[in-house]
């Protein structure tokens, strides 16, 4: 297997730090990488431009597991755009095709064919959607103890392995399952994480993509609704348990047709989060009657902070529908007992980092909300102007992730010089999340505000992943971050002094988007060594009495 030079790669979604280590053995001279996402950001003339530009010797695409290759058409679509001499494909065993543009003109045919089942598609949910509007919900029979659960997971998401989706969901489905509730898991993607004894139910992706893409959801769906009938998967299920998707309502086409109950995972609206955090939705009517449909129709709501149940209750769920519990962590998973010191070290090692260092972490996907570019200028920052306080106290940074904000983030610590102190390690699997978490002594959460002045509506599973790990967290006051990590010490009357034994504050909370402040919560953690071990104690053991999936869980059942 010969090796490319000058290689580009266009990816659909951010490659695993594994993945991408072996294709840049296979591609050392690899000059830029850039996703769809990032494409797509730039709208029709500037994608039109990026790809033009695009001019090495070879343009590479990647597909890190099977189901991706649906992608295909739309990735060989934008690789025939360069100017690159040579395009090939790189499949999960590494394996390297070569494709020749006349090759992608005959797969047009299978795009063209896939977009226009996608407007039949979405022309049929309109009709249907506006049926289901008009009826009422059906009647609700309490499922019996230990009654089986089908769990739908219906998004369109191939090649997210990490982030706290991926631990949501896992934590939700082992939650059930250990409750005593047999879990039946319907996915097109492969389980992250997931106990063993969970049924695996795998459900055929489409074999190509169509556009506009947010229309593939309702074509999904259909096939989605025949793969599950012909498995026979309602049989036996005492209830349906949905993560809400975007353009997706078949929790409310089985629960009424099968007479089940449906409990609807609501973490905000998809039609929001395309709108202010993506390029908004083409469809977006037909969307947000979909969202509406499955809030018309689940029996039992649940969501994760006290801003979308009011949210839910404006929307026309009433609040006896409706469960609230924040995000979680697995208590196993997530335990500062699993990692010896050795296993840190070696960790750390592994990006060069000394044993010596003060290790401040920031883990997560990048996302519009995270603050990553915000971490990254108190980095710059720190590095320009106190550069010789970060080398007496050995400061390093380890950044854990990458998204969409990755390029902006790397851009401001290259600028400044910083990178010489920073390790930032793309994507690792999220199983492999609480041995950096361990290996740190600092954890960042600089959660920003929305940018259309709306109220911050998350609940970071970061957040109970640091407390779970026994650090020190800076981290700003955001809603349901504040509430979390209350009481608190305050960025702007920080103690001179060390804890007492009757210190029960969490975390160091400042005020968000003040740089200054992060900065200063930066400082006062590096600087004492005390008060990280102190809160993060504290914080430990407040997440073990209230932030287990158990405890989210036995909530929903309660209720149910």
């Amino acid at each position: 297997m010969s090796k490319l030079n000058k290689s580009l790669f266009i990816t659909a979604y951010p490659f695993s730090s594994n993945f991408r280590r072996s294709l840049e053995a296979l591609f050392p001279d690899c000059q830029q990488a850039i996703t769809v996402a990032q494409l797509r950001s730039k709208g029709f003339l500037g994608l039109i431009s990026q790809l033009w530009s695009m001019n090495g010797d070879s343009v590479i695409l990647p597909i890190e597991e099977k189901n991706s290759a649906a992608l295909l058409p739309v990735l060989k679509l934008l690789a025939a755009c360069t100017r690159s001499r040579k395009i090939c494909i790189v499949n999960p065993d590494l394996r390297i095709e070569v494709v020749s543009r006349w090759q992608i003109v005959r797969d047009m045919t299978h795009f063209l064919a896939a977009s226009i089942a996608c407007l039949w598609a979405a022309f049929h949910a309109r009709a249907e959607l506006a049926k289901l509007l008009s009826v009422d919900r059906s009647a609700f029979s309490p499922p019996s103890q230990n009654a089986p659960v089908l769990y739908l997971k219906t998004n369109l998401w191939f090649g997210i392995k990490a982030g706290g989706s991926v631990g949501h969901i896992a934590g939700i489905v082992n939650g059930l399952q250990r409750s005593g509730h047999p879990v039946t898991f319907a996915s097109a993607e492969p389980a992250v994480m997931i106990d063993d004894d969970v049924k695996m139910m795998e459900i055929n992706p489409p074999s190509a993509f169509g556009l506009p893409y947010e229309l593939n959801n309702y074509r999904f769906q259909k096939k989605f609704d025949s793969e599950l009938d012909l498995k026979d998967a309602l049989d036996s299920a005492g209830f349906i348990y949905q993560r809400l998707s975007s353009a997706n309502y078949l929790g409310a086409l089985l629960s009424r047709r099968h007479g089940v109950p449906l409990v609807l995972e609501y973490n905000g609206s998809e039609v929001w989060v395309a709108k202010y955090w993506g390029r908004g939705m083409r469809f977006q009517k037909l969307a947000e009657m979909a969202e509406d449909v499955m809030l018309k129709h689940a029996h039992l709501v649940v969501t994760i902070s006290e801003v979308l149940r009011e949210e839910l209750i404006t929307r026309g769920v009433s609040a006896d529908r409706i469960v609230c519990y924040p995000n979680c962590i697995d208590p196993v998973v997530f335990s500062p007992k699993r990692f010896s010191l050795g296993d840190c070290a070696d960790l750390r090692k592994a990006y060069g980092i000394s044993e010596h260092a003060t290790v401040l972490t920031f883990i997560g996907t990048f996302g519009q909300w995270h603050g990553a570019e915000m971490l990254a200028e108190a980095i710059a920052r720190l590095y320009l102007d106190e550069r010789e306080w970060l080398m007496n106290n050995k400061v390093h940074f380890l950044l854990v992730g990458d998204g969409v904000r990755m390029p902006n983030v790397r851009a401001l610590i290259e600028e400044s010089g910083a990178l010489e102190m920073c390790s930032l390690t793309g994507l690792v699997p999220q199983d492999q999340a609480a041995l950096h978490l361990a290996a740190s002594d600092v954890l960042i959460s600089p959660h920003v505000p929305n940018a259309d002045g709306s109220r911050f509506f998350g609940s970071p599973t970061k957040l109970f992943e640091y407390m779970a790990m026994e650090k020190g967290i800076v981290a700003s006051r955001l809603d349901q971050i504040e509430e979390v990590l209350s009481p608190a010490l305050d960025v702007q009357q920080l103690p001179q002094d060390g804890p007492d034994p009757e210190s029960k504050e969490l975390a160091v909370l400042y005020e968000p988007g003040d740089l200054e402040q992060l900065i200063q919560g930066i400082k006062f953690l590096v600087n004492n060594k005390q008060w990280r071990c102190e809160l993060g104690m504290n914080a430990r053991d407040v997440s073990m009495k209230k932030y287990t999936w158990e405890h989210h869980v036995q909530a929903i059942l309660d209720k149910l």
